[in-house]
């Protein structure tokens, strides 16, 4: 999944949404899909994906 660092605010998801991006979001229990992220939920997301949560 690629996403657009927004100014070193946050990010905005560059890929469309699929039945695959939507299960692998039920699965790991964080939505990326949305309009804009910001840093410090992104941070959770990546602690959470790699397990250090």
């Amino acid at each position: 999944m690629d996403f657009a660092n927004v100014e070193d605010q946050g990010y905005m998801p560059l890929y469309k949404r699929s039945k695959l991006t939507d299960t692998l979001h039920e699965v790991c229990g964080f939505r990326t899909d949305y309009q804009f992220i910001t840093r410090q939920k992104m941070r959770g997301i990546q602690k959470r994906s790699k397990g250090r949560e």
